[in-house]
């Protein structure tokens, strides 16, 4: 196998080698150190250190192209690239490089996330939770910063689901088995339903 051509790439800052009518990209570093040249033979065992330094730099493009959609945490990374048939040696360099430079944070994931969810789409906190677990989110992480919504916040986000809900049913049970459904704790939605058939307590006590 021999390197017909060598052309440097300005949008990905890497180097793209041709070998026989093969494209690759690699790193300027990975370049210099084998210091290639149009022409120079390229061995079985090198071509497969060059192979690998390819697959890497497309993963790790890849990657970032998948990060400037909108965060992700490590376990949706991964599956992505996957889908995108990349190696597990490349996505594990990935996920490394990422992590290193800070542009994946599974911690600043999941406080964003939570944070958005609750306040922004009223989501319950079991649903959050369901949610982040699907991601392979860690427990304790879960819990660090669901803990950061009180009572009265998740009281609310019920409420509003139960009069809604009431509007249109009237019925406790029925209202009973929607919050529950969107996720809300028994507490919780004890609370609310004594909140809002209150006036059915007080016609069945007098």
């Amino acid at each position: 196998m021999i390197v017909e051509d060598i052309e440097y790439s300005d949008k990905y800052n890497l180097v793209k080698i041709t070998i026989s009518n093969e494209f690759f990209y690699i790193s300027y570093d990975f370049f210099n150190d084998l210091a290639l040249s149009v022409g120079a033979v390229i061995d079985f065992d090198l071509y497969k250190e060059i192979l690998r330094e390819n697959d890497f730099n497309r993963c790790k493009n890849e990657a970032l192209k998948q990060l400037s959609y909108g965060a992700k945490t490590s376990f949706d990374l991964k599956k992505k690239l996957k889908e995108r048939k990349f190696n597990n040696d490349s996505i594990s360099r990935v996920i490394d490089f990422l992590t290193e430079y800070n542009l994946i944070d599974d911690k600043a994931y999941v406080k964003s996330y939570i944070n958005d969810k609750s306040r922004i789409n009223n989501w319950s906190k079991g649903k959050i939770r369901y949610k982040l677990k699907a991601k392979f989110i860690d427990d304790s992480l879960i819990d660090t910063y669901l803990d950061e919504i009180s009572y009265d916040e998740e009281y609310e986000k019920a409420y509003d689901a139960g009069l809604n809900k009431k509007e249109s049913v009237n019925d406790k049970n029925k209202v009973y088995r929607f919050l529950a459904s969107r996720g809300f704790s028994y507490d919780i939605i004890s609370d609310v339903l004594g909140d809002l058939f209150k006036w059915k307590m007080l016609l069945f006590i007098f």
